[in-house]
């Protein structure tokens, strides 16, 4: 008799003294990518069945360790990732250009908005806390913003000129939880996976992980595997600062924690560039 439990939220299906773990497949084409990293030797992964919709994969049990040991040995697997499925691709000046422009309207249109939003409350006395602390805060954001459009700016220069960027296969969620250590380590859940530019990886970890990371210790052990180039560190640093817009529409203590994290996550971003720019 088949027994199901759940352990961690995962379904898990024990059958014939083996266990499974089964979850409901989110993209058509999982398999394809599961091939293509086998093509490149990449095997950190769990192989996979799908059966009526769903993803089978064996239940693999984790190996217990500290939280840094776990990022340490996530950044490793992740830096090989990208060294085993690089490659280039030739883009347009059109193609260039139409980032460029999309990603100028975002920062312009974002910093519009906290611009209002101040605006809009300036004349009142009282206001509620995530107000009172994102108006005593602005210019941290917006600086931010303007800061994103600068490094904006220099990525564009150069690859108006190059007109070609390296690519590779990001895993795209990269979350402690995402990583099972057994007799391998192994990246579980490529729901998010992307090929495209190393950055996505970087971006995801950071914001996954930003309240607990030391992004410049994580950084430094990436590089020393797997170094950006000039232009994928200004992608990095214009995507880490391009920040979303607070929509303050929740309980005053959600909208105060909302604002409360964008501000502590910008600090993290600014200690990160301040160890990483050169003057």
């Amino acid at each position: 008799m088949n027994r199901i439990e759940k352990i961690d939220n995962l379904k898990i299906i024990t059958k014939d003294d083996k266990r499974y773990c089964i979850k409901k497949c989110k993209q058509n084409n999982i398999l394809d990518k599961y091939n293509y990293l086998k093509t490149k030797d990449f095997h950190n992964f769990i192989d996979t069945k799908i059966v009526n919709g769903y993803e089978i994969r064996s239940y693999l049990e984790d190996t217990p360790l500290s939280y840094s040991d776990k990022l340490n040995e996530l950044i490793y697997l992740v830096s090989l990732l990208h060294i085993k499925t690089t490659h280039y691709k030739n883009m347009s000046l059109a193609q260039i250009k139409e980032i460029y422009e999309k990603s100028t309207e975002e920062i312009i249109n974002t910093k519009k908005y906290y611009e209002k939003l101040c605006e809009d409350n300036d004349a009142y006395i009282f206001l509620k806390p995530s107000l009172n602390l994102l108006i005593n805060n602005i210019s941290v954001i917006l600086v931010s913003l303007d800061n994103s459009k600068y490094f904006l700016d220099k990525w564009y220069n150069i690859m108006k000129e190059k007109k070609r960027k390296r690519v590779v296969m990001n895993h795209n969620n990269l979350k402690i939880s995402n990583l099972i250590i057994n007799n391998c380590n192994y990246l579980i859940n490529w729901d998010n996976s992307i090929i495209n530019s190393p950055v996505y990886d970087l971006l995801s970890l950071f914001k996954n992980n930003y309240i607990e990371l030391d992004m410049t210790d994580i950084y430094d052990i990436y590089r020393s595997k797997y170094n950006l180039y000039e232009e994928e560190k200004y992608f990095l640093y214009f995507k880490l600062l391009n920040i979303n817009k607070l929509e303050l529409d929740k309980s005053e203590i959600l909208n105060t924690r909302e604002v409360n994290n964008l501000l502590y996550y910008l600090n993290k971003v600014n200690e990160f560039l301040n160890n990483n720019i050169k003057n």
